[in-house]
Formats: C-alpha cells, sequence, structure tokens
C-alpha cells in the first residue's frame, strides 16, 4: 500500500481538512477538544499521513499558548521559554491499524524540517517508548521531570531539540 505524507499550513488547508485532522486527534484521546479547532488553526504546520486515500495519522508544529508553556515548565521544572523554544511537535495521532509499521518518523520529519533553526519541545507518555525513539532519530533528547498527566493515569514527560 502507499503511503503519502503532507505537510501545510493551515492557511492552506480546506476545512474539512481540519475538520478530518481535528477529529483524528480527539481520537488519540489525550487532548482536550475544547478550543482545540482554534489551536490547530493557528499551528505553524500540519502534517497528514494518507495510506491508500485515506486519511490514517497525522501531526503539528504547534505555537503553544503561555498558560500551557508555563504549566508544562512548572511540571517538569524546566524553563521552556518562548524565545529558545517558540514551538512544539504534538498532536501525533496514528490509526490502530497502522501501528508499528514505523510511520511515526515520516509523519514528522518534515515538520521539524519546516521548523527551520528554531527550538522545539515535545511532550510524551512515559510508556511510549516508539515515540521516544522518534524524537531521538529527530534530534531531540529528554530532559527535566516526568510529571502526572491531568487524567492522572499515565506519566509525561519532556523533550527538546534546541535551536540549531
Amino acid at each position: 500500500s502507499m503511503n503519502q505524507v503532507t505537510v501545510k499550513s493551515p492557511a492552506d488547508c480546506g476545512a474539512a481538512e481540519l475538520r478530518d485532522f481535528v477529529s483524528l486527534v480527539i481520537q488519540g484521546g489525550e487532548v482536550s477538544p475544547l478550543g482545540l479547532s482554534e489551536r490547530v488553526a493557528n499551528a505553524r504546520s500540519l502534517s497528514f499521513l494518507h495510506r491508500d486515500g485515506a486519511l490514517v495519522g497525522v501531526a503539528g508544529l504547534k505555537r503553544p499558548e503561555a498558560s500551557y508553556r508555563r504549566r508544562i515548565s512548572l511540571r517538569a521544572q524546566l524553563e521552556l521559554s518562548e524565545d529558545s523554544l517558540p514551538l512544539e511537535l504534538g498532536w501525533v495521532f496514528l490509526l490502530f491499524s497502522v501501528r508499528g509499521a514505523r510511520l511515526s518518523l515520516p509523519l514528522c520529519e518534515p515538520l521539524i524540517q519546516a521548523a527551520g533553526c528554531a527550538g522545539i519541545f515535545a511532550t510524551s507518555r512515559t510508556s511510549n517508548v516508539g515515540m521516544h525513539a522518534t524524537l531521538a532519530k529527530l534530534g531531540f533528547r529528554r530532559v527535566g521531570e516526568d510529571w502526572f498527566s491531568k487524567q492522572a493515569t499515565q506519566k509525561l514527560c519532556l523533550f527538546v531539540r534546541d535551536a540549531t
């Protein structure tokens, strides 16, 4: 089957594309749907993975809000300054049917390229070793303290990729 990754700015996406992106992120179950459409529309870049024409994966290069940035800084005990780390890699979600096919790297790699030389941070469940491997390949390193998510059922950890 054919995998195709497309990266574009939200402004270049149609309404249906943005809706599909948001619904896949919500399906991931780790993001509050509240205000999500607005945050997606405000992102730097969005990545779409299609397999045989069907959307099976998404990821985004986010411009994190100040309140969110402060919350993560506090929990990870590491200053995430907007100057040094203006962007966040997030909303990474692959449908269950395509997991284990090593698709998170091709999904995320073009977003890292789209960031240019800007610093990027990312959060991940501590148990998501596949994503940790992808982040390492993309030049991220794990930093700070792990913390419990709002749901408190799982721990999260922080990764950063310094400005180049």
